[in-house]
């Protein structure tokens, strides 16, 4: 794990460790005796906040997270039959139609935020991108977004979405599938030991294509073709999961720090009612998508939902819905993502750098140089 400098909440940093951890399992615990979905992500989650406004100053490692988000991978993989790649492309079209509604969506939000100067440059644009934030955060600043800003954004997205999803959940009277009542159940030792080679493998072959979300995309990817075709097992104990689960839950908690609080409170009003109307406006593509494919509603929102690939995974991994196509059409629009948003924000700058838009000039940045922001932080660094 990873210590970070900062003003700390009066406890040495193991102490630190012990407390997150300590929360975490009564969250955990709490939240499974009352069925709620996606325990063990929402647990760590709320830990994390709660320590994260404390001012706690640890954080996952790069290591530790990566690993995190292979084992999540190789977990999602492991649901795909052997039908998951011929459902897929029979739904293609669908996805198709369902990833350009919710991305118009959401650039509308973040086009009007950016025209009415309630953020500067492309931030708002990147902020409430669907896809996986840890991805969207890093290509902001390239693109001459405020990567504090953004990550704030996200994290309020992926916050909101959880919470909003394990309610849905709830109404619905859904059991949680995750985790089984036998925590210290191991499984076929082969099995776990091949899915633990292959989450190591599949991980540092996602870290070094430097594909955003690689270490979970490759994984999950390749994972769930093997997977389909019979050529290899998956399976996890439950005290991996629980582990890998904590991690994501922790990095996206301990995001919410007072400093960056502070640093977004006069927008937060604005922040936070921008994502609720988005996240209404996805509630209605999901009631078409139901209609059109007859998929439960709880499904259809996770589909259309735009929270982070991987939250939105974890939650429908731990609730009775119909996952190869959650997956299915996650997949998709986290690639029309990567494959248009570095367009449209070259395009936004253009646009705000010129005449029309004096209150917001936002030079494009060139291929080979950093943000002037990056490049400020550094020489204070």
């Amino acid at each position: 794990m990873e210590d970070v400098a900062g003003a700390p909440m009066g406890l040495s940093r193991p102490w630190q460790w012990a407390a997150l951890a300590g929360a975490s399992l009564a969250l955990v615990l709490m939240l499974q005796a009352i069925h709620a979905p996606a325990a063990l992500l929402l647990g760590p989650m709320a830990a994390g906040v709660a320590l994260g406004l404390k001012g706690a100053t640890v954080r996952p490692s790069p290591l530790v997270f990566g690993s995190a988000q292979a084992l999540v991978g190789c977990l999602i993989a492991a649901s795909a039959s052997a039908g998951f790649w011929s459902g897929v492309l029979a739904h293609l079209p669908v996805y198709v139609v369902l990833a350009a509604s919710t991305l118009a969506v959401t650039l509308a939000f973040g086009w009007v935020m950016t025209v009415r100067g309630w953020l500067p440059g492309t931030t708002a644009i990147w902020g409430l991108a669907p896809g996986a934030s840890t991805a969207m955060v890093l290509m902001s600043e390239a693109f001459g977004g405020d990567r504090r800003q953004v990550a704030m954004i996200q994290y309020l997205r992926l916050l909101m979405v959880a919470l909003l999803a394990m309610a849905l959940a709830q109404l619905k009277g859904a059991a949680p599938g995750h985790p089984p009542t036998t925590w210290f159940e191991f499984g076929d030792p082969v099995a776990v030991m091949l899915t633990l080679a292959f989450a190591g493998a599949a991980g540092w072959a996602g870290k070094v294509s430097r594909m955003p979300a690689g270490i979970f995309l490759v994984p999950m990817l390749a994972g769930s073709v093997l997977q389909a075709t019979g050529v290899l097992r998956l399976e996890l104990p439950v005290i991996v999961v629980a582990f890998a689960y904590a991690v994501v839950g922790w990095s996206i908690g301990l995001g919410f720090t007072r400093e960056a609080l502070a640093y977004s409170a006069r927008m937060l009003p604005r922040i936070l009612g921008v994502l609720t109307a988005m996240l209404a406006c996805c509630g209605l593509l999901a009631v078409g998508v139901r209609a059109l494919t007859g998929v439960d509603w709880l499904t259809a929102w996770l589909a259309t939902s735009p929270g982070g690939t991987d939250t939105i995974l974890i939650i429908a991994t731990s609730t009775p819905v119909d996952l190869p196509f959650i997956l299915g059409g996650q997949l998709v629009r986290f690639l029309m993502v990567l494959a248009i948003g570095p367009m449209l924000a070259r395009a936004l700058a253009r646009r705000l750098a010129t005449p029309s838009a004096p209150d917001l000039p936002m030079p494009e940045p060139k291929a080979a140089d950093p943000p002037p922001q990056s490049q400020a932080r550094r020489k204070a660094s």
